[in-house]
This record gives structure tokens, sequence and C-alpha cells, in this order.
């Protein structure tokens, strides 16, 4: 097994403030599916904001228009920051099979078939909300892969992107995930960690602070872990994963960095932050915490203006972690 040590964590040196610096398948669906597209696409609709019918509740996050455009967007910072690669993962292998879990809008599984023509991609989702216009070497289902699994195939890479809070037990999915992959086969997360970051203190006192105990707080009174990409490794290991990597980012929430490409990244995730705002909490906070939703949008006006205040040095922790299938394991 592959030992990767990590080198020592730089903290992210903030940026003189200055004013010149803001914010800113197939053609044809069957007739069955084209039926049960048409049943699950109409949202659950709450507090103003539409969510996936199908299983609803498991998943806290909306997944109407607006959320589905800030995915999008959110997409580009990935491949901004992974040097334009889908995927971090050393795979040898000619990929003939992959699986995109909890694929959302579909756009990372489209990419991945258009950079892939001789592999086929499966993306699975609890919400239907992934075009029907896709490369033919791409396939969606509606699926919820924190259940049992029982494809008829198995994988040469498996992807999942962005799980934070959507299982209930990360050690059994990776499992599952290891006993669908072929021998030699890879497994690549990529998440975030909460509770936020801040290197130097700036967060205490604030309502961005403030917000940030209070959605770990309801996470977990909801039986989701935030912290568990930074057991991921951990867990992989234990799953029987060897060549286990685990790579950290950090995303300034604006600005704020004095980086170059960190700033970059601080302003795509600063709207990324302020667009999705509502979403990571209304329903989470009015569920969970019993705040009504005047309640929220009142608390919400002040982080948001904590979110765009460029003194408060405040960062998503992105982990990516991925590991291998021994070649000489069986089937």
């Amino acid at each position: 097994m592959e030992s990767m040590e990590q080198p020592p964590e730089r903290q992210i040196e903030a940026d003189s403030l200055d004013s010149s610096d803001s914010a800113l398948g197939s053609e044809t669906d069957t007739v069955y599916t084209a039926s049960i597209r048409s049943g699950f696409l109409q949202s659950m609709r709450e507090n103003g904001r539409g969510y996936h019918r199908y299983r609803d509740g498991i998943y806290i996050l909306p997944d109407d228009e607006r959320e589905q455009e800030r995915l999008d967007m959110q997409h580009t910072m990935f491949l901004r920051s992974f040097g334009n690669r889908l995927y971090l993962a050393p795979v040898q292998r000619q990929i003939k099979e992959a699986l995109d879990l909890g694929t959302a809008t579909g756009i990372w599984a489209i990419d991945f078939a258009d950079e892939h023509p001789e592999a086929n991609i499966l993306g699975v989702d609890l919400s239907p909300i992934q075009p029907t216009w896709v490369p033919p070497n791409c396939k969606f289902e509606l699926d919820d892969f924190d259940g049992e699994w029982t494809y008829d195939k198995k994988f040469d890479l498996i992807h999942g992107r962005m799980m934070i809070t959507s299982s209930a037990n990360f050690p059994r999915l990776f499992q599952q995930s290891f006993d669908f992959l072929q021998p030699g086969g890879y497994l690549e997360l990529q998440d975030v960690v909460m509770p936020l970051g801040c290197d130097d203190g700036t967060m205490e006192g604030t309502a961005i602070g403030e917000w940030n105990r209070k959605f770990v707080d309801a996470s977990r009174q909801r039986g989701r872990d935030t912290e568990g990409a930074a057991r991921y490794k951990g867990w992989l290991i234990e799953a029987g994963f060897e060549n286990v990597v685990e790579r950290t980012f950090k995303w300034p929430i604006n600005s704020w960095a004095k980086d170059p490409e960190l700033k970059f990244v601080g302003r795509w995730n600063e709207v990324n932050m302020l667009d999705g705002l509502e979403g990571f909490c209304v329903r989470l906070f009015s569920s969970t915490l019993g705040m009504t939703m005047e309640e929220i949008q009142m608390f919400l006006i002040d982080v948001r203006r904590d979110i765009q205040n460029r003194k408060i040095h405040v960062y998503w922790q992105m982990y990516v972690v991925y590991g291998q299938k021994p070649t000489h394991a069986t089937l």
C-alpha cells in the first residue's frame, strides 16, 4: 500500500484591502422513462424552492433552476482548481465503464463522456434534472446511491462530488464502491468539510460564524456528518483500497487572498456562496432548528454581508481522496 505524506498545510496569506477589487442518451426517451421523468420532474415546493420528489427529504438542498445554475458554475471552479481535469486519480487502464454518484445536472458525466468516447458513463441521482440530449455513451438513472446497489456491471472508475450530508453511512457506501469496481479500478471523491475554515480568528463573533455553527449542528441533528471528507482516506483503506491519496485545497469565500489564483477562485466562490446560501440552509434550519422563513431571511442579510467582507478570512476546506482496488482482487 502506498503511503502519501502530505506537506505541511500552508496558511493562505490575505491580500491588502483595496477599493478596486469587488465581488462579482439518447434523442428520445422511451414512453416509460418519459412518464417517470414527467412525474418526478415536478419538484416538491417548499418556502419558494423546489426539492426532489423521489425519496423526498433525504437530500437537504434544492434541485430547482437556481440551484442547477449554481452547480454548473461550481463545476467550473473544480476544473479551475484541478488544472482542467475531471478527476485526479492516476487511472492507467482503459476506462470502459464509469459511474457518477449524485450526478446532479449531469455536467461532470457529460464532460466525461465527451472526453472518453470509448467509455460508458452512468450518472445516478435522486433528481431527474439532467438533460435528455446527451452524448450517446452517457446515461442517467433515478436512483439513491445510499441504498443497496444492484448494477449488473463492474466499473473502472467511480466518481462522487460534493456528497456532504448525502450519505447516512459513508463506510458502507465506500465498501459497495469497492465491491462494484473492477480490479485496478479507482474510486475518487471530491468534497468539502464543514465547518468552514479560518486561520486567523477573523470569523469569530460574525454572522457567517454563527451560520457555520448552525449548519453543522442542524446537520448533526439529522444524523449527517459534515466532517466526513476528512475521514474518507481512512474509510477507503478500511474498505480494502490501496494507493490511497488525499489532497486538500482551500477555496476562499471571496477575493481576500493575496495569491492571484486563490483570489480568482475566491471571486467565483463568493458568487457561489451568495447564490447558494439560501438553498444550503432554508430547509435545514426550518425543519431542524424550527426557524421561520422570516427569521432565516433576516439572519441571512448579515451572513451575506459577511461573505462579501474581505476582512473576514474564511475558506472552504476541499478534499480530494482516491484509492485503487487491488489488481489481484477477485471480482
